[in-house]
C-alpha cells in the first residue's frame, strides 16, 4: 500500500540528508532510518536491512535504496522523487565545491578542513554500520556473524566478498 501523500516529506528530507552525506550515502544511513522505520513507520527494521543488502547487492549506485524506499511509501512517482532528492542536491553541491576545491588547492586551510572532515566521516560511516546491524540482527547468532564478518574483514587480507558470502551461506541454510 502506497501513499502518495508522503512523497513531499520524503523528498524534503532526502535533500536535506544529500546535501549533508559527507562522504557518501552510506553516512546518512541512521536519520533515514530513524526517518522511515521510527518517525514515519513506513517500513520496519527488516525492510530496512533488506533494502540496504538489495541496494549493495545490485550494480549501480548506493542511492538505490532510496529509491527502493520511495517506491515502497508511493510507488513508482515515489521511487523517482526519492532517488532525484539524494542524487542531484549532493551532485551540484560536489560539482560546485570541486571547482573551488580546485581553486584553492594550494589554500593553508584546505588542508585543515581535509583533516577535520576525516574523523566526521568515519564517525558517520562506523555509526551506520551498528544501526544496520541493529535493524538485522535480532538474536545472538545474528549478532555473532555480523561481528565475525566484521572483525574477519576489518582483521585479515581475505577479500570481504568471501566473508560475505560464507555469511549469507549459513543464513541462507538457517544457521543464523
Amino acid at each position: 500500500m502506497t501513499q502518495s501523500g508522503a512523497i513531499g516529506p520524503l523528498v524534503a528530507h532526502f535533500a536535506l540528508l544529500s546535501v549533508l552525506s559527507l562522504g557518501g550515502i552510506n553516512v546518512v544511513l541512521p536519520d533515514v532510518h530513524r526517518f522511515v522505520v521510527t518517525v514515519h513507520p513506513w517500513l520496519t527494521d527488516q525492510e530496512f536491512a533488506d533494502f540496504f543488502a538489495i541496494a549493495q547487492a545490485a550494480p549501480g549506485p548506493n542511492f538505490l535504496m532510496f529509491a527502493l524506499i520511495g517506491w515502497r511509501v508511493a510507488g513508482a512517482p515515489g521511487a523517482i522523487a526519492a532517488a532525484l532528492a539524494i542524487a542531484v542536491p549532493a551532485g551540484t553541491v560536489a560539482y560546485v565545491v570541486g571547482g573551488l576545491w580546485q581553486r584553492f588547492r594550494d589554500a593553508p586551510w584546505r588542508r585543515i578542513v581535509q583533516t577535520g572532515l576525516a574523523p566526521v566521516t568515519i564517525g558517520l560511516v562506523f555509526s551506520s554500520g551498528y544501526v544496520l546491524s541493529t535493524a538485522a540482527d535480532h538474536d545472538w547468532a545474528t549478532f555473532a556473524v555480523t561481528a565475525a564478518t566484521a572483525v574477519i574483514t576489518l582483521g585479515t587480507r581475505i577479500n570481504p566478498l568471501w566473508v560475505f558470502l560464507g555469511a549469507g551461506l549459513l543464513g541462507l541454510f538457517g544457521l543464523t
